[in-house]
């Protein structure tokens, strides 16, 4: 298995379908007539934003997506606003990891799962990014705290697209690296060297 970002609009859409079909399983969501799940577009879009894709066989097992805190904000911000603020008001550097999915089927599931969560935590930790926020639901809560140390921000019962009780969740980015070391990714390696010269063009361009 490999994990790698995606590598054009095509792997997009198979992320938007397989998000679709885990959440209907999940029963976080009613079916949608395309069969896709599409939110959080302006963060979808942001150049902050990363897809990263499980690749087993030559197709997309799972996915993942790491969002840097920028002028988009981060997918928390929807339903946990003033909590996200607080504990940026800290002054740590934060960053998101969301729409964690493998297909509803695969028997290797949490394999897959945590060598997303594995990629996730690389990315954000070679960027730098100190605190990572994500939003899970609660009956997942005792098995992050246990396996990566997060710690229970905020709770609520659900907006969105997505209508299901949620909780807001942080980390440490080198505790979680220290509970599940990153391997040696070339891709992520060079996605993330790549988005920082965009990102720092970016910043020039706007000053």
């Amino acid at each position: 298995m490999n994990i790698r970002p995606i590598l054009n609009d095509a792997e997009l859409d198979d992320v938007q379908r397989l998000t679709h079909d885990q959440y209907v399983a999940e029963g976080y969501t009613t079916p949608q007539p395309d069969g896709r799940l599409r939110y959080y577009d302006e963060i979808e879009a942001a150049p902050e934003n990363m897809v990263l894709v499980a690749i087993d066989d030559g197709a997309i097992v799972g996915t993942v997506s790491v969002t840097l805190d920028g002028p988009a904000g981060l997918h928390v911000d929807h339903d946990f606003g003033a909590a996200c603020a607080a504990v940026r008001a800290e002054g740590p550097t934060v960053g998101g990891v969301w729409r964690i999915v493998t297909e509803p089927d695969l028997r290797t599931s949490r394999t897959v799962i945590l060598e997303l969560i594995r990629s996730s935590t690389d990315v954000l930790r070679r960027f730098g990014v100190s605190t990572a926020l994500c939003e899970f639901a609660p009956r997942h809560e005792h098995v992050y705290r246990k396996l990566l140390g997060f710690a229970t921000v905020a709770r609520c019962e659900g907006l969105g697209e997505v209508r299901s009780p949620a909780v807001l969740m942080r980390a440490s980015v080198a505790e979680a690296a220290r509970r599940l070391p990153p391997g040696d990714n070339a891709s992520l390696a060079t996605l993330v060297a790549e988005r920082q010269r965009l990102l720092d063009v970016l910043r020039r361009t706007a000053a």
